[in-house]
């Protein structure tokens, strides 16, 4: 564990020369503010995290295998003391001969804790995307904060025939859950012109359930053409979507629903080029946290604010909370807010060599998932 600051000005000074003359034209007001910095995993991938109830918090993220590989499970920790110590890994979630991840987490109302993960695989040990690959998403409860959990049970996410959860878990003032998810249609491939256009690339989208999670269904489309996708639940009623288009090094968009999710705006873009996906955090004082990952130079995680609602963002006095990464594999940055008010910030970054499929053999001991404790500095 360290002491540092969640941000430095000479740090990202000396990052933006290496940004090339389109940011370099940019000035940015940059404020120290202390921070923690520990490892929560090595080996961990994509964290999500929750603050439940009783003050404890959850990590979970993938391990046994880095983006792709059959060894890859849904894992979870624990932290008793807000974030600064965690339990080692436990396996939550792991179907045989496929690689699981863990992609969405929440409590309901009455305390009971959700975690939804995908499951999918191909036929054979080297990872293909067309020779029997499939993809479903599969929900788990727990009635004692994580400590057991039920039997995985398939959610239903047709009209798509493969599919991803992402993000949070929302809870309607009428107790509908919203899923956020991302999927398509057979043959799965990154071109699909094979498919009519009403059928191509992915689909930003989310399902529901009436009945605290048990059974999933009614899906509404956000957006084509998009995937990675969270959602927020705003004190006005309304429902704000931040969303990772399909094309790489594309900047990330937000959306907004004033039905509950059954229609959404067209997107519009908020974030830099090659800054995605994001996360959004509702903070006790109604400001909106969003938080992403950066994938250029300064690699790491940024974070900027909103006070009214998602209409405008502070983009000119960016929050640099991460800037450790080594390259472009770094981010899904997922944040809560302490009692105390502090915000905890999780994120993952590999080192060194990249090792997509673990066919080097170096992902697992090179891969951190990592927290960042800091506190939200007094903003004029």
């Amino acid at each position: 564990m360290g002491r540092t600051r969640a941000f430095s000005i000479a740090g990202f000074l000396i990052s933006c020369i290496h940004l090339g003359p389109a940011l370099a034209q940019e000035a940015f007001e940059m404020r120290a503010v202390p921070a923690e910095r520990l490892v929560v995993a090595q080996g961990g991938y994509f964290p999500r995290t929750l603050m439940l109830k009783n003050g404890e918090i959850l990590a979970t993220f993938k391990t046994g295998a880095p983006h792709v590989g059959k060894a890859g499970r849904a894992s979870m920790s624990r932290s008793l003391d807000g974030g600064k110590n965690w339990s080692p890994p436990q396996t939550v979630f792991d179907l045989p001969e496929a690689d699981d991840s863990t992609d969405l987490l929440g409590q309901l109302k009455d305390g009971t804790v959700l975690f939804a993960a995908v499951s999918y695989t191909w036929f054979g040990e080297k990872y293909n995307q067309n020779e029997g690959w499939k993809a479903d998403v599969y929900v788990i409860r727990s009635q004692d904060n994580g400590k057991s959990w039920s039997k995985p049970v398939k959610a239903n996410t047709a009209p798509y025939q493969w599919a991803y959860p992402y993000g949070r878990l929302i809870e309607l003032t009428d107790g509908t859950l919203l899923m956020t998810c991302y999927g398509g249609y057979y043959p799965y491939s990154s071109k699909d012109t094979d498919k009519p256009p009403e059928k191509q690339g992915r689909f930003s989208f989310l399902i529901r359930s009436r009945d605290g999670g048990k059974s999933w269904g009614e899906h509404s489309l956000v957006a084509q053409h998009y995937n990675e996708t969270t959602a927020v639940l705003l004190p006005s009623g309304r429902l704000l979507a931040a969303l990772r288009p399909d094309e790489r090094g594309v900047p990330t968009d937000i959306s907004f629903s004033d039905d509950k999710g059954f229609t959404w705006t067209k997107p519009q873009q908020v974030l830099n080029s090659s800054e995605h996906p994001a996360d959004l955090l509702l903070l006790k004082s109604g400001t909106l946290l969003m938080s992403f990952g950066v994938r250029r130079k300064p690699y790491g995680v940024q974070a900027i604010l909103s006070r009214d609602e998602g209409k405008t963002w502070q983009k000119d006095s960016p929050f640099l909370l991460a800037w450790d990464g080594d390259h472009e594999d770094v981010g899904y940055p997922i944040s809560v807010e302490r009692s105390d008010g502090k915000i905890l910030t999780l994120y993952y970054v590999v080192y060194g060599e990249r090792d997509f499929d673990g066919d080097k053999g170096v992902a697992l001991r090179n891969s951190y998932t990592k927290a960042v404790i800091w506190a939200m500095p007094r903003l004029d």
